[in-house]
């Protein structure tokens, strides 16, 4: 378990690093880069779930392969309090770990999405905002952040 706690851990200082340049970066630099940097974090901190939930998984004394938490609750013998606690995060959309999931999803999507537009109209004035594109992200990151610290100091706890 050591092991996937470090690399849990490593995976939110990374998300930490790069959210901090992006939010510096936010006033002054170019679109592409923002988006660069914005994925990234995003990325990481998917990464640094993932990883979690192979902490998760050895508590429960599982080791097979899996690549999402509906995979792992399909073959873990006993789900844990931590499993379900953040499986009823990701079935809520409203949740941040639902919304999460779904930002990153889209990113392999945007290209796909981009050249899929209609032609506007140029007498006609859009109702829809182009100019935000920022995310959540720094809440996702304290979300995240929290809910792996309060469910591993639960667990020394008991």
């Amino acid at each position: 378990m050591a092991q996937w706690l470090s690399h849990s851990n490593q995976k939110l200082y990374q998300a930490r690093l790069l959210l901090e340049a992006f939010e510096s970066a936010e006033q002054e630099s170019a679109a592409a880069m923002l988006s660069a940097l914005q994925e990234s974090v995003l990325f990481q901190l998917v990464l640094a779930y993932q990883s979690y939930l192979h902490e998760l998984a050895e508590i429960a004394q599982y080791r097979e392969e899996f690549f999402s938490l509906s995979q792992l609750l399909e073959k873990v013998s006993v789900a844990t309090g931590e499993m379900t606690e953040l499986k009823q995060l990701e079935s809520d959309n409203f949740s941040w770990l639902s919304k999460l999931q779904f930002a990153f999803q889209q990113c392999s999507e945007k290209d796909i999405l981009a050249s899929a537009k209609p032609q506007i109209n140029p007498q006609m004035i859009s109702l829809q905002d182009t100019t935000s594109h920022t995310l959540p992200l720094r809440d996702w990151y304290q979300a995240l952040t929290a809910i792996i610290e309060l469910q591993r100091n639960n667990r020394q706890e008991s």
